[in-house]
Order: C-alpha cells, then structure tokens, then sequence
C-alpha cells in the first residue's frame, strides 16, 4: 500500500520516532535497569541476608515506574529537541508563515504528524523496554549474585491493571513531549513568536526550552498519574 499525504508524513514522523530510538532506548533502560538490580541485591543481602524478594518487585517497579519515565525523557531530549529546532528553523526564516499564507497548512503537514506519532511511538517502546529492563535484572542478579534466573523471573506480577498503568503514563507522555515541543518554537512566547525575542540567534533557545517543556510535563503527568494509582 503506497502512502501519501498526511498519511505519508505520519507514519514517517513514527518511523523517525521508533527506529531512531530503539537502540538508545533500550541501552539507557537497561543501564538504569541493571544498576538498580545490583543495588537492590547487594543492599538486601547486606541488611537483610535475602535477596529472594527482589525478584517480585523488580518487575513492577519498572512497569509502573521507570520504563516509562525513563523512555520518556530519553524521547524528550532526542525526538523534542530535534522537532522544536526543526518547527523553530521554520520559523526565523519566516518560512512557516510563507506557508500559512500559501494555505499549505504547515501545522497538519509538519506538526501535527510527529505530536501524533509521538504516543503510539513512546507506548511501543515503552512495551518494549519492559523487556530490556527484566533480561538486565537477570543478568546482573545472576554474574553478582548467582541468582538462578528462574527463581528471580516473575511475570505473573505484572497485572492487567500495571499494564493500564504502564500504557496511560506511556501514551501521555509521548503527548506532552509533542505539545512542549510545538509550544516552545509555534508558542507565542517561543524565541520567534510575537510576544517573545526574534532571530536566528534564539534557535538554541527554542530547542532548549522544547526539552525543558517535555521533561517538566512528564514529570508532573507521572506524579499525578502515581497519586491517582495510589489513591483509587
């Protein structure tokens, strides 16, 4: 099936998403993943003698806690500082409102599609860090610690409602991440709208504030989403 149009555009944003990140993603997952493991082994051998219950709790705490959050600020530094600088350059050419006037619709062509792709792309690589994170617990628990891997693996841990959870803040972050971005180059009080400074000189300042307004979106969706879970 050949794509075209808006179609086209996104499912390219999704590719631009997905594919370019996989690899980072799943790096900085198991990285933080298989530090957490070993510290958590070595603390409850060192406090406890026993470390047969990290296997129960590993896997949720990073369903419901740090794949999520960790993918999404992986995806806010990578994905939103590139689309703000990209809808930022648009802008301090004047190139954006040349394509307004012209009735090209810039933002369903150019910005709409990734703040689109971007909850789909965070939700599936979010699902699969989940993966990452569990293989990096069982190798460090099993060179550190000797932990058999059948003993430390417990997915019937991960409920369907740890799933609802992992996939709400996933989505939403990826939204939040698209709108900081579009505010911090299409805001009016980005570097280049009319109620902020202007000039080429202020692109890094678009790209910065683009990350910052993602990381801090994030932040406070995975806090009220957290109160919410624990409160319900």
């Amino acid at each position: 099936m050949k794509y075209t149009g808006f179609g086209r555009s996104y499912l390219q944003r999704l590719d631009q998403v997905m594919s370019g990140s996989l690899v980072l993603v799943l790096l900085s997952v198991a990285g933080i993943g298989a530090a957490m493991a070993d510290q958590a082994g070595r603390q409850a051998m060192r406090l406890l003698g026993d470390q047969s219950f990290i296997g129960l709790e590993y896997p949720v705490l990073g369903v419901q806690e740090f794949c999520p959050l960790i993918v999404a600020l992986v995806l806010a530094m990578r994905v939103g500082a590139g689309f703000s600088a990209e809808l930022a350059t648009l802008r301090s050419d004047d190139t954006w409102n040349a394509l307004v006037v012209l009735r090209a619709q810039p933002f369903r062509r150019r910005a709409l599609p990734m703040m689109l792709a971007l909850p789909l792309g965070t939700a599936v690589l979010t699902v699969l860090s989940v993966f990452a994170w569990e293989v990096a617990g069982v190798v460090v628990m099993l060179a550190r610690s000797g932990i058999n891997p059948f003993t430390f693996i417990h997915i019937e841990v991960i409920s369907p409602s740890l799933l609802g959870v992992l996939l709400l803040k996933s989505t939403l972050f990826g939204a939040a991440i698209g709108v900081g971005a579009a505010r911090a180059a299409l805001g009016p009080f980005g570097p280049f709208g009319p109620n902020g400074p202007k000039g080429r000189l202020d692109l890094g300042s678009a790209v910065t504030q683009g990350v910052v307004n993602g990381t801090m979106l994030v932040l406070a969706i995975n806090l009220l989403v957290d109160v919410w879970w624990h409160t319900r």
